[in-house]
């Protein structure tokens, strides 16, 4: 009994020196515009999310890093000549409407085994981008692209979530790794910032129109997705 006791405390104190606390979360995000975000884009956004953290300590509950979220909120195509007189040739003009927030991450996690809650604070910078590009129209392959209009504004988020264990083990070379489920929701304070919504970039012959809305980009995400632990 004694053996066996002190094999199991062999194996658990391998497996912690050898775990390391490296986080990398990839995840589906689905965003509900709040307040005059909402009244202005009237649909919800859609994209990922990714977040690299590092445990600060063994024993210190507290990861910090960095991440990244894309969200497209506005999406209109139509089909048109290549170039004016040449009836023959088709393609897709392809308008986005888009916003990228890079945020710098810490969260509060205590692991309590297969189930790990958590707490995460956040502070960054959204940048709010309406795209045009025209591609191939049966191969969708890019042709040319260009930024038609852009904004940078300031972003801080508060949220929780809650890992589950998948799977932990070692790999060929004898690293720890591991796998979890991640759920998670987030508020984010987006400041005000001039955009272009969904229909807002009007062709006028040889020109566009531009239909510009001011509000705060302020944002409810929900997330679900995986976490690679190494």
């Amino acid at each position: 009994m004694k053996t066996t006791h002190l094999f199991f405390l062999v194996s658990l104190v391998a497996t912690s020196a050898t775990a390391q606390p490296f986080n990398f979360d990839i995840s589906f995000a689905m965003g509900t515009p709040q307040g005059a975000f909402q009244q202005s884009l009237e649909r919800d956004s859609y994209g990922v999310d990714f977040a690299f953290t590092y445990q600060i300590g063994r024993d210190i509950p507290i990861h910090i890093g960095a991440g990244m979220m894309y969200q497209n909120y506005g999406w209109r195509e139509r089909e048109t000549q290549f170039i004016d007189g040449v009836p023959e040739v088709d393609i897709n003009v392809r308008t986005t409407n888009n916003m990228i927030t890079p945020q710098l991450i810490m969260r509060i996690e205590p692991n309590l085994g297969s189930f790990s809650p958590f707490i995460e604070g956040s502070v960054g910078f959204n940048y709010l981008y309406t795209q045009s590009s025209i591609t191939d129209l049966y191969d969708d392959e890019e042709i040319a692209s260009t930024v038609n209009y852009d904004y940078f504004t300031s972003n801080s988020g508060i949220g929780a979530g809650a890992k589950f264990r998948l799977w932990e083990g070692f790999n060929d070379e004898g690293d720890f790794v591991g796998l979890h489920l991640i759920l998670k929701t987030k508020y984010m304070l987006g400041g005000e910032a001039l955009y272009l919504k969904e229909g807002d970039l009007i062709p006028n012959g040889n020109n566009l129109d531009y239909v510009v809305s001011q509000s705060r980009t302020d944002l409810t995400t929900f997330n679900i997705g995986l976490v690679f632990n190494f």
